[in-house]
């Protein structure tokens, strides 16, 4: 990978192939962390999303054993109740569409009449309580992720599990969005059905009612058959600008001179990682600009205007300007490359007594041969 491949690059195993063996266990730590927080919506309130930001706070650091047993046991309490506790919030959302009713429920009181609106409070109901589910399994993987940054050692396991878990979370978690709009939408369009008189055209209506549902299904399996692929492009996008976030530019040395590291640019830089504050980085530019900091790369990252990041850096814990400043990480940027340049093939040895041939020596032994090729070619004298 050149340094142009590696600026623009969103394959995430190729930049972690590149420079994975030089990101210390905290850099690890802190990159699963990252991907981590992408499902910080599906983590229930309180103490899974407290363990996340401790596995933060402690990146890559060796933990009292009774400090990590006392996260452990409320890290197990919370994550047995982070499905019941995402199937409540979510029961709330679809209460509307009758989550816990039997859909074979909604029927006309007289079983030889028809009504309009029965498919589509049953697609309704149906669509609701399967949102309810999908809402505790995509807590359960969630919290999963919480599992795997407290308990794995960092690096490449640990961050692989991070990434299945947060893409399962992710992909159910948003089947479950598409399936509640679907059941409110039907729901809407049944009230609708229930309206109108039972006594004329039902049948046409009630025709029209299976083909809304039949539609609605088509339309959900399409979009939900495509999550899968959809979450795995995003996690591979995420992870890569994660990684250039932390690791910088591999390829350059970057330069933080002493004096640069004022009080007010180390106290915002602080300030800035601790609040998770990243709106401010621009400031920190400003603070930079004032202590007469003339890296352009560190600028440019601070303000977000490297031409190599057209949507913005994903600023995250581990920021290389930020463990820059505060001295955090020995600067591994400045490493040779790592694939040195290929060898020069050594020329073949000249024989012995004879000197090795030069361009110009084979050009006049060539135009030598050409006199001689005219020679024959005259007519002998007589």
């Amino acid at each position: 990978m050149t340094e142009a491949e590696w600026l623009t690059s969103r394959d995430a195993e190729a930049m972690l192939a590149r420079v994975g063996d030089r990101l210390s266990d905290r850099q690890w730590h802190l990159l699963a962390c990252a991907v981590g927080r992408r499902v910080w919506d599906v983590i229930p309130e309180g103490d899974l999303r407290d363990a996340l930001k401790w596995c933060e706070q402690h990146a890559g650091e060796a933990q009292d054993p009774d400090a990590l047993d006392a996260l452990a046991a409320r890290h197990a309490a919370a994550r047995a109740a982070a499905p019941e506790q995402a199937r409540a919030a979510q029961h709330a959302i679809v209460r509307a569409a009758d989550p816990d009713a039997d859909p074979d429920s909604f029927v006309h009181t007289d079983e030889r009449k028809v009504n309009a609106a029965v498919p589509l409070f049953q697609a309704a109901s149906r669509y609701a309580g399967l949102s309810v589910e999908q809402a505790g399994e995509a807590a359960l993987h969630a919290a999963g992720v919480v599992s795997l940054l407290a308990e794995l050692p960092p690096g490449e396991d640990q961050l692989d599990g991070v990434r299945r878990c947060v893409v399962e979370a992710g992909r159910i978690r948003t089947a479950a969005s598409l399936h509640a709009a679907a059941a409110l939408k039907l729901m809407a369009a049944g009230d609708t059905a229930a309206d109108l008189d039972n006594g004329k055209n039902v049948n046409v209506r009630y025709a029209a009612s299976l083909e809304k549902v039949t539609k609605e299904e088509e339309s959900l399996a399409v979009k939900v058959g495509d999550l899968e692929e959809a979450k795995q492009r995003a996690d591979r996008k995420a992870v890569a600008r994660y990684v250039l976030d932390i690791a910088g530019n591999p390829f350059k040395l970057y330069r933080m001179m002493p004096e640069w590291r004022t009080e007010a640019v180390v106290e915002l830089a602080k300030a800035i990682e601790e609040a998770r504050a990243y709106d401010r980085m621009p400031s920190l530019a400003d603070a930079l600009l004032d202590a007469d900091c003339d890296e352009e790369a560190v600028l440019r990252h601070c303000r977000g205007t490297e031409a190599h990041t057209p949507d913005g850096p994903a600023h995250t814990r581990g920021c290389w300007v930020i463990d820059l400043i505060l001295n955090r990480e020995p600067a591994f940027v400045a490493a040779p490359p790592l694939v040195p340049p290929p060898p020069v093939a050594a020329r073949p040895a000249a024989a012995k007594g004879r000197p090795p041939s030069s361009g110009m020596d084979r050009l006049l032994k060539a135009l030598q041969g050409a006199d001689e090729d005219e020679d024959d070619d005259k007519p002998p004298t007589l």
